[in-house]
């Protein structure tokens, strides 16, 4: 009885388990599924970027009386002309002097230099950092336990005792006979093979010791560069006299590797060289036609062609060097006719490091130690563009002129002046008023010398125009002056002066104005801006989501430029192109992988999945939006031709394949093509 009972609350507890199980993969299911029907609204980024073309700035400082320009000496100048002497009255825009444009154009390319130095460091960190985040963690597999088993004992057997072996004789190694050829250290005119007719086909076949050379007039020769000479003397078919004479039948037994004396030899080629003809040079052991084949070089005459084999230890190689040695004789022509070996194309580089087993906490921490090397290469990039901004300024204003109308007070030896701390040349300006004030250093280049800015006085509310005169290579330590908003605090400001050109009676030395000035668009005309709203930053740098080709939302990490509007947008110079689609960065949808749609048209930004980033499907020509013609008439339909059509009367179809349809009809058949 209690065992039933037992079973019945098995079953029921079975039953309620398969049942929470079931809802539990349901209810995961069914949140997923709402997670997938979920969508974020995109728009083209064409519609929400702007372009630039300069805008208003503001700042402030004071007017000043009796302005003195001083030149202060600079140790990383050199001065090459002096125009004015001491005494002499100058107007403003007169030359004083001159720096030496050399120092300043090579500081100039090093800055340079050092700026894609700090990029290429960047890109390679970047290219890092992908990799990384492409590669999976290591995981450590878990080893599948072994079943126990029992060994079956195994019945004793009493080994048979085995005959002792008897030790296999080690047979000698058969001697080499010696050469029965002509064996040569020295390639000449004269020089006969041992076989073979001179063709390509069937090369001169040479016997050569190792380290042999090649005299110039038999490469001529096999160059065809001279005509076949008559040999001067009947050469002798002994061997060489250089090696050593052949022994007696007794001293050595028959090896198996000799030819059989009952062959008949082989016909002796003719003593006489062709030319041009392709030859091969051969080094064996032993110096012997039967010994094994240490190298060998092939020179081919009638279709200036090479190669070099080694087949045995490195013995021959000086051979091989000494016909590239003896080559580089020959003519330019017949080396330019030579065929380069083809490089063979690199292995491509994996795009992870899976091949480094980095387990997940190794692989979070060298992800974080990246972004943070990216973070300090940004502020270095920074610094190096600052730099050279300063040495193209610097090389700019290589020819210092007069910022105002007076005349020289001083002039003194640079030595003396830097010795005493101060300026080596004085001019001092009387009956003008002059405004200093100062420039964010987000405003260099933006704003130059000669540029005319409007001065408005506190004391009694005029409003006059100045023009810069002269911008301060170096950072101000600190200032009494208002920055305007468009400033960023963090940043260096550089203190400018500029002259009153229409200033009056009521102006007072000491007053202090708001100064207003245009800023100039320094980027391309084709640069283009995004509202800051859009972006967004994380450690690694600025981002922005947009619509991934598979229609799902993605991150986009992009590299910004300056800002304009008091930091309310930024330069886009990449990882987003005005062809592609945008999606606002916050709410509780916004997540990688989420649907998205057309903010107009609720529909897909790249139809069907497999749109190119211009969105643009390009399977089937079609575009996203609505396209109307400039002239303003009717829309035309993308008409797609159907090869089916051009079959000829009475044809039938009998198949489709990657060229095209193939047909069949009375006369015979065809393909049409695609």
């Amino acid at each position: 009885m209690k065992n039933k009972k037992l079973k019945k609350r098995l079953i029921i507890l079975g039953v309620v388990a398969v049942v929470l199980i079931g809802g539990i993969i349901g209810g995961v299911q069914y949140i997923n599924y709402k997670n997938d029907q979920k969508t974020v609204e995109v728009v083209p980024m064409m519609y929400v970027s702007n372009t630039y073309w300069g805008d208003q700035t503001s700042t402030s400082g004071n007017i000043v009386a009796d302005y003195m320009q001083e030149l202060y000496p600079d140790s990383s100048k050199s001065i090459s002309e002096i125009f004015v002497e001491e005494g002499q009255q100058v107007a403003i825009g007169d030359p004083l002097l001159q720096y030496n444009r050399e120092a300043l154009e090579l500081d100039v390319e090093s800055k340079t230099i050092a700026q894609k130095q700090v990029q290429v460091r960047i890109d390679e960190a970047n290219r890092q950092l992908k990799k990384l985040q492409n590669t999976k963690a290591y995981v450590e597999p878990t080893p599948t336990p072994r079943p126990k088993v029992t060994p079956t004992p195994k019945p004793r057997v009493t080994p048979t005792p085995r005959p002792t072996a008897r030790p296999t004789p080690t047979p000698s190694p058969s001697p080499i006979p010696p050469a029965d050829v002509n064996v040569y250290t020295e390639l000449t005119v004269d020089s006969i093979p041992y076989k073979g007719s001179g063709t390509a086909a069937d090369p001169y076949v040479f016997l050569c010791k190792d380290g042999y050379k090649l005299t110039p007039d038999f490469l001529k020769l096999l160059l065809g560069l001279v005509p076949s000479p008559e040999p001067s003397v009947e050469p002798s078919v002994s061997p060489d006299s250089s090696s050593e004479p052949s022994p007696g039948p007794d001293s050595s037994p028959e090896p198996s590797a000799s030819p059989d004396p009952s062959e008949s030899p082989t016909p002796s080629p003719s003593p006489k060289l062709i030319s041009p003809f392709a030859a091969v040079f051969e080094v064996r052991e032993k110096d012997s036609n039967y010994g094994e084949l240490l190298s060998s070089v092939t020179l081919d005459g009638t279709g200036f062609s090479g190669s070099v084999s080694l087949p045995g230890l490195l013995n021959g190689v000086s051979a091989a060097a000494d016909i590239v040695d003896d080559a580089i004789e020959a003519p330019e022509s017949y080396r330019a006719a030579l065929t380069p070996t083809p490089t063979p194309k690199p292995t491509p580089e994996p795009d992870n490091y899976n091949h480094m087993n980095y387990t997940k906490e190794e692989l979070n921490k060298l992800i974080k130690d990246k972004k943070q090397e990216l973070t300090t290469l940004q502020h270095e990039m920074k610094q190096a563009q600052l730099d050279l901004d300063k040495a193209n300024r610097a090389l700019e204003n290589s020819t210092v002129l007069s910022n105002v109308d007076g005349q020289v007070r001083s002039l003194i030896d640079i030595d003396s002046a830097t010795a005493e701390g101060k300026p080596f040349l004085v001019v001092s300006g009387a009956q003008q008023y002059y405004v200093n004030g100062t420039l964010n250093e987000a405003l260099l280049g933006s704003v130059n010398v000669g540029d005319e800015i409007s001065v408005n006085s506190w004391m009694n509310g005029m409003t006059y125009t100045a023009q810069i005169l002269s911008i301060s290579d170096y950072p101000a330590e600190g200032s009494n002056y208002y920055y305007s908003s468009d400033s960023n605090p963090n940043t260096s400001n550089y203190e400018f002066t500029a002259v009153l050109l229409d200033a009056d009676d009521t102006v007072q030395n000491g007053t202090y104005v708001d100064i207003s000035m245009k800023v100039n668009d320094t980027s391309g005309s084709d640069a283009y801006y995004l509202d800051k709203m859009y972006i967004r930053e994380d450690d690694s740098g600025y981002y922005v989501m947009k619509a991934g080709k598979d229609n799902r939302l993605m991150k986009s990490y992009i590299t910004v430029g300056k800002s304009i509007w008091g930091g309310q947008s930024l330069e886009i110079k990449s990882g987003i192109g005005q062809d592609e689609f945008i999606a606002f960065p916050y709410g509780p949808d916004v997540k990688e992988g989420v649907r998205v749609i057309l903010e107009e048209t609720k529909e897909p930004p790249y139809p069907d999945g497999s749109g190119d980033s211009s969105g643009v499907d390009s399977s089937s020509g079609e575009l996203p939006y609505e396209s109307f013609p400039e002239d303003g008439g009717e829309v035309s339909e993308p008409v797609e031709s159907d090869p089916a059509q051009d079959i000829p009367e009475g044809g039938v179809i009998t198949g489709r394949t990657e060229e095209g349809i193939t047909f069949e009809t009375e006369d015979g058949g065809g393909i049409i093509l695609d």
